[in-house]
């Protein structure tokens, strides 16, 4: 810390972190437009939050099966919420690595939703 190199690296990756934080949001707006992205444009992970019709834990389960790892926002809240909630992590993913994990979650939530059908 004292010679600096924390806040060279921070430098240096701030405008990586913020490509591939850019990547997430556009290909949730490609893929999954009803996923609602909130929080401030800073740090690793985004959160959005779920339609009413999609079950967090379903969501979850079915992104899974397809290969796809994502968190919930349930165990990391201290009350109950209206809705359920997904939490994205980017910091060591490419931006072609996110387009296809979303493609896929994508996929995932169709099946489920074709179950709902």
């Amino acid at each position: 810390l004292s010679r600096g190199q924390f806040d060279r690296h921070l430098r240096r990756m701030r405008p990586i972190y913020r490509s591939r934080r850019d990547a997430l949001l556009r290909a949730l707006a490609q893929h999954l437009p009803g996923l609602e992205p909130d929080g401030i444009a800073a740090g690793l992970h985004l959160v959005t939050w779920l339609p009413p019709d999609l079950d967090e834990t379903a969501v979850i389960a079915a992104a899974a099966r397809d290969g796809v790892a994502v968190a919930g926002v349930t165990p990391h809240r201290l009350s109950p919420a209206p809705r359920g909630g997904l939490i994205f992590g980017y910091s060591n993913l490419s931006e072609r690595a996110i387009e296809d994990g979303i493609a896929r979650l994508a996929r995932a939530v169709s099946s489920l939703r074709d179950g709902l059908t």
